[in-house]
Parts: C-alpha cells; structure tokens; sequence
C-alpha cells in the first residue's frame, strides 16, 4: 500500500523511489508482488505515460483509507498517552485496601478527569495483559519488561485480640510464645518468611491452628483464637488489636510496579508518583516502627 500511495503521489517509479527512500528496481518489484497478490493488474506505463487501472484506483483509494486510519490512530494514541485522564486500576493484596483507599480522594482533587480504582483482590494480576495498570508487589518482580520502584519497607508484629490479653495475658519474650495458642499458616506458605516465623515457637499440637493466608489469620486473631503475624499496616487500634512486641520481629521491601509500555503514559506517570508520595507519608504506619 505505501508503494501504491508513493506511485500516486509521484507520478513515477523514479519519483516514488525517492519518496521511499529505496532505488527504482525496489519500487518495481514491490508492485510486481502487488500486482501477484491482488490477482490484477494495478497500473499502466508506456514511456512517460502512468495511470492506473480501475483495479489500481480501487487499491489506492484502499491505501488512501488506511493511511487516514493509521494516522488518526497514531494521534489518538500519543494523545491519550499525554492526557492526565481516564481510569488507572492499581492492585495489591486485599489486606491492603484501607491504606491505598485514601488516594483515590488525592488524586482526583488534583486532576479531576482522573480516576484511582483500587483493587482489592488477592490475585496477582498481570500488568502486561491490563488486568491492572500498576501494581503493589511484596517481593521483588519477576515479571518481564516491567519498571519496579522501591516504595517502602514492610513491617511484621506479633499480634492478639484484647479479649485473649485480658483472658490469658500476653507473653513478655519470644520464648514465652511456646506457652500461648498460635495461629500459624499452612505449608503452602511457609516459605515466606514472615509467615514462617512463628513455626520455631510451636509447641504442641492442641496450642495452635494453622490458616492459608493474611486475611483468614486476621480474622482468627480477632476472634480470640491465638496471637499471629500480621503485617503492620492492619488498623489494630480500630480492630482492637494489640502488638505482643513493641518492635517488628520482620520486614519486607514493597515495590511500586508498572509495564515498561506504560512508561511514557502520563496518567500512569502521575499516579505512580502521587502513590510514591502518599507510600512515603505512611512510613510509619508500614514500618511498623511508629504507633
């Protein structure tokens, strides 16, 4: 097609060589091959005279077409990828909605035409594919092409319900552990650090119950069942939770992840650094270190 249109516009093999940038054997034989695809002859030359046939109208006005589209499209691209506007998805784990929920408000009173959904599932959604447009991973990304920054350090406590300190108090060392019930996690989990940690303090089997995720151990601490490792971002003092230990026994670093093709997206850009700054004001809050 981009032949047809150069022979248009040129009015000549030699002149549509020059409008490609390629010598006029090139242009011959990129019609040649054309010409075998369509099954028509597409234009007509004898010495200095060029037309084309009614086929070769019918594919320059095709070509003429395409390139309208492409162009359009081009523009409609590049513009959308300068806008601050439209809808960016951000995930992370579902325990971590209450801390992000806040930014979506920020973020809108800044650029109005810009909307901040905060998933809250605890699937890992692919960046690449745009099931999410940026992403909150606890580990280091493995995923390809994607543009990792780190955000912040993670904090783990030790945590109990009020109900099970006033029942039966709470321990004053780590060694003193082995005499309280446990909420621990599942094999399938054990090789993440922090959800490992308790195991070294188990002792008994009727002094402990074992869940498969955060959220399942959140709610059985809650309900009296034992003392856990909970990630310190958990709103203990709306819950009514209490930290066993005043320091984290664990942290781990957060990254604030996006697909490498979204990096010259301006929308993308601007909620990725409205998210680092609004991360860094919860420093403390994440760390564990703080109240």
């Amino acid at each position: 097609m981009k032949v047809i249109l150069a022979l248009s516009r040129g009015g000549s093999v030699a002149a549509a060589a020059r409008l490609l940038g390629v010598d006029s054997s090139t242009v011959s034989r990129r019609l040649a091959a054309a010409e075998e695809a369509f099954g028509a002859v597409l234009v007509l030359r004898g010495g200095r005279e060029f037309r084309f046939t009614a086929e070769g109208a019918m594919a320059l006005r095709t070509a003429e077409a395409l390139e309208t589209a492409i162009l359009s499209t081009a523009s409609a691209i590049k513009s959308a990828k300068q806008a601050i506007e439209g809808k960016v998805k951000i995930t992370s784990v579902g325990s971590f909605f209450h801390v992000l929920n806040p930014l979506s408000a920020i973020v809108e009173k800044k650029y109005p035409d810009l909307l901040v959904q905060i998933d809250d599932t605890d699937d890992v959604l692919n960046l690449a594919s745009g099931e999410a447009d940026i992403a909150i991973r606890f580990n280091i990304p493995k995923e390809p092409d994607v543009i990792a920054r780190k955000a912040f350090d993670l904090g783990w406590h030790i945590y109990a319900s009020k109900e099970y300190a006033a029942q039966y108090g709470l321990p004053k060392t780590h060694d003193d552990l082995r005499e309280h019930r446990l909420i621990l996690y599942t094999e399938n989990r054990l090789h993440l650090a922090a959800f490992a940690w308790l195991e070294q303090f188990k002792c008994g089997h009727d002094r402990f119950a074992r869940v498969n995720n955060n959220s399942v151990a959140l709610r059985s601490v809650l309900a009296g069942s034992g003392i856990g490792a909970l990630a310190a971002h958990v709103d203990a003092e709306h819950l009514g939770l209490v930290r066993v230990f005043p320091k984290p026994f664990y942290s781990q670093p957060a990254y604030v992840v996006y697909h490498e093709s979204m990096r010259d997206s301006a929308r993308i850009r601007v909620v990725a650094e409205e998210l680092m700054a609004y991360l860094a004001s919860k420093k403390a809050l994440l760390s564990g270190e703080g109240e």
